[in-house]
């Protein structure tokens, strides 16, 4: 084979072989994603006696998502999502009936976030909570920068 002939065939099957590789490697990553991205981070929310029993306070996770924090026993706190799962208006705490409530379709939920009536699907979501002496902590998915 000549010189020129194999520079030929370089210059033509190199840039294939690389090109080939980099599908390759998108088309795995796309069937088989990492979850190296999605970090759960405990943060701190609140202090325990700033909510009253049976009472909630709004809270921002890491993603800027809004939180309900509802106190519901002496230690006892939940974090539920305001969106409501039927067509995602906001819900609102409702103290005198301890339920949450869309007014968008009139979608009741229980303290738990559980579906009371109304047209949503599933139940609210919820977030892991831990309190630790007057602290009270979420656990939060974040995207690693």
């Amino acid at each position: 084979m000549e010189r020129r002939e194999l520079l030929k065939s370089l210059f033509a099957f190199v840039p294939l072989g690389v090109s080939f590789a980099g599908i390759s490697f998108m088309g795995l990553s796309f069937l088989s994603p990492s979850d190296r991205g999605n970090v759960e981070r405990k943060i701190f929310a609140t202090d325990l006696e700033d909510i009253p029993l049976n009472e909630t306070k709004r809270f921002k996770d890491l993603q800027g998502k809004d939180l309900l924090l509802i106190r519901t026993g002496e230690k006892e706190v939940k974090a539920l999502s305001t969106v409501c799962t039927h067509l995602g208006c906001t819900v609102y705490w409702q103290k005198e009936k301890s339920q949450f409530y869309c007014p968008c379709h009139q979608g009741i939920f229980d303290p738990d976030g559980n579906v009371l009536s109304g047209p949503p699907p599933k139940p609210l979501n919820t977030y892991k909570v831990e309190v630790d002496g007057n602290n009270v902590y979420i656990y939060s998915k974040d995207k690693e920068a």
